[in-house]
């Protein structure tokens, strides 16, 4: 694994950390609908976004490459919906370091979608994970009855396997688009798809409009999530297949928990307030699942 390729993977980990932390803080003190911030998030991106072509050459996707492009982006939108419901009920740094465990779903998708081989470790490494998500779902509440709530859990669960396909079909995109143009079409579709939810909203008689520090913080978390995502189809695109840039882009996990116990060390509640146990609890899970991982595919070629 060469370092540039190492690099962007730390740096996609670390961008999509920030975002989760800017998105965390949202729901827990400001916004009350999840999603009402994905519906920002998302049009902010698909309005950020184009601002690539000032330095690269525009290119349309050819007929062939739209099917896997309009694929990916409705499961990523079906995606998100989990991802934000679950970090509304949930602690950030115990629901993002779950979505390592779609390295596994991924892994797994690739073998009869694109022929990809794994051998018998990554079923070992699918336990370990198992094993993790156990140890994360341990997420004691002042207010709440159970330690273990079952609800974010299960979101996240479901949310990791719908963007293993996302993973794949991005993967089968990349063949007819570079990077940088898929990122525009794939922000711009998934914005057009959010507008879905605007009923939702509406029927729940939830103002439509973010206005001051709602509204700067919605922009820092869609230019760091615009930053993690273009990070990680960059390590798509360089990479053999599907399984090692996620390897990398689990590294997320470890930073979620690192931000969050700091915070709460400096006594802030922006994000949580766990003891110091939870914390290494957490962080012991999250280095586990890249563990694993890294055991399971460690035969494969990083970089195509």
């Amino acid at each position: 694994m060469n370092i540039i390729f190492f690099l962007v993977g730390l740096s996609s980990g670390f961008a999509h950390s920030i975002y989760s932390a800017f998105s965390k803080a949202l729901l827990k003190n400001r916004i009350k609908e999840p999603f009402l911030l994905f519906l920002y998030i998302s049009v902010l991106q698909a309005l950020l976004t184009p601002l690539l072509w000032i330095f690269i050459r525009p290119q349309f996707p050819p007929p062939a490459g739209l099917i896997p492009l309009l694929i990916s982006c409705i499961t990523c939108v079906a995606a998100y919906l989990f991802l934000y419901t679950a970090l509304h009920c949930g602690d950030v740094s115990s629901v993002m370091p779950i979505m390592g465990s779609k390295v596994i779903f991924a892994g797994l998708l690739a073998i009869p979608m694109l022929h990809e081989k794994h051998n018998w470790q990554v079923y070992i490494a699918a336990v370990l994970v198992a094993i993790s998500i156990a140890i994360l779902s341990y997420s004691p509440s002042k207010s709440g009855s159970s330690k273990f709530p079952l609800k974010p859990i299960v979101l996240m669960t479901i949310c990791s396997i719908i963007f293993g396909f996302t993973d794949i079909y991005i993967k089968r995109s990349l063949v007819y688009l570079d990077s940088y143009n898929f990122i525009i079409y794939y922000n711009f579709i998934v914005g057009v798809l959010s507008l879905c939810v605007i009923p939702y909203i509406m029927k729940r008689r939830v103002s439509l409009v973010l206005k001051g520090m709602d509204l700067q913080l919605s922009l820092y978390s869609a230019v760091s999530l615009v930053t993690a995502t273009l990070l990680f189809v960059i390590m798509l695109k360089m990479s053999s297949g599907v399984v090692i840039p996620n390897i990398l882009m689990s590294t997320r996990g470890i930073f979620i928990v690192l931000i969050s116990a700091a915070l709460t060390y400096r006594g802030s509640t922006i994000l949580e307030t766990q003891s110091k146990k939870v914390y290494i609890l957490r962080l012991a899970a999250s280095i586990l699942i890249i563990v694993s991982i890294w055991i399971a595919l460690s035969h494969f070629s990083a970089v195509s």
